[in-house]
């Protein structure tokens, strides 16, 4: 009776270690996690502004706009902004889906980033967005409108 009890035990033992195979865990999902706006890339620049390096990739500091958020694995988000001296708080919902993080705040904005996870660490690229300015032009000193590209890069914390 014994030795059928052990048999047993070692059965059910073999059993559980075997249905504990690392294999059967699904996959963390690549966007849980924390996430700092680490660039904004310019591009489109012409004439003087292009010349003078206008067209790349900034430190956000230059256009005093920093931005972090979290997102969870219950499917939300957290974040927060800090520009021109205040601090915005938001929160929502996210969604993954074919590579695109689509962050949905509680007023109902919408942002869409695509992973890029072939660069360590993995980064969020926000849609490139056309910009219309009042910039100084480099060469004459003169004030003058100009259209570009930006886009924001994150990088996981």
């Amino acid at each position: 009776m014994k030795r059928l009890l052990y048999l047993i035990c070692v059965v059910v033992f073999a059993a559980g270690l075997s249905s504990c195979n690392k294999d059967d865990d699904p996959a963390p999902d690549p966007v849980v996690g924390s996430w700092k706006l680490d660039r904004i890339r310019t591009s489109g620049f012409t004439g003087a502004f292009a010349t003078a390096g206008y067209n790349g990739d900034n430190d956000p500091v230059v256009f005093d706009y920093q931005d972090s958020f979290i997102t969870k694995t219950d499917k939300t988000f957290t974040g927060s902004v800090r520009t021109s001296g205040r601090v915005l708080d938001y929160k929502g919902n996210w969604t993954f889906t074919n590579n695109e993080l689509s962050l949905k705040d509680d007023q109902g904005n919408e942002d869409i980033y695509t992973l890029d996870a072939a660069v360590t660490p993995n980064q969020l690229l926000s849609k490139a967005v056309s910009i219309s300015d009042s910039l100084t032009n480099p060469s004459t000193n003169v004030v003058q409108p100009v259209t570009y590209t930006i886009q924001f890069v994150y990088t996981k914390q």
